[in-house]
């Protein structure tokens, strides 16, 4: 698949996920003021200052724009992350799993899903070159149901499972839906 389609669906199911322009501010939710699923208190240092007024805020979390959430997903999270360097199905998971659960998690996962399937890397939460060969001698299929089944259980060790946790569960289940049918050709 052409690198640009890729990212543009990986992009719409993530902000689908995140409820796309709905702002919100869960007082149970530690990421706080969220538009376009950019939580004020994980993306204050990539939040562009909306207002002008030089303090990044709430308000400029408001004011975030679909245009705004595309270049920062694509430069803080996809780019960011190395989704552009492993396989198209692979990837489209990955770049979801990096906004949520988050970039401090996911590397690690994947590392450890590489690893269940039989492959020796260290789960240091860095995709580098030898994490990157083992995805590439992977079968894609086996590799995202895997890391779909990690993702799934790392939910289940969070304290806000009993709250959240039903929607990061089938967040994650459409999502390896979405790659299945990108591996397979069904999705375009």
């Amino acid at each position: 698949m052409e690198q640009r389609r890729l990212m543009d669906l990986a992009f719409d199911f993530c902000m689908r996920a995140e409820g796309r322009d709905a702002y919100t501010d869960d007082p149970e939710d530690a990421g706080g003021p969220t538009k376009w699923g950019f939580a004020l208190h994980y993306n204050r240092d990539i939040l562009p200052d909306k207002d002008g007024n030089g303090i990044i805020d709430a308000r400029d979390v408001r004011l975030l724009e679909r245009e705004d959430a595309r270049r920062l997903w694509e430069d803080a999270y996809w780019r960011a992350n190395g989704c552009h360097l492993l396989p198209d199905a692979p990837a489209f998971i990955y770049a979801d799993m990096v906004f949520n659960p988050g970039p401090g998690a996911a590397p690690k996962l994947l590392q450890q899903a590489l690893n269940a399937l039989g492959h020796s890397v260290a789960v240091d939460g860095i995709i580098g070159d030898k994490s990157r060969a083992a995805v590439s001698h992977c079968e894609p299929a086996a590799l995202i149901i895997e890391l779909s089944a990690q993702r799934l259980r790392y939910y289940g060790t969070r304290s806000k499972y009993a709250r959240y946790g039903l929607g990061w569960d089938r967040r994650a289940v459409r999502c390896l839906g979405m790659a299945l049918g990108i591996l397979w050709g069904e999705v375009r």
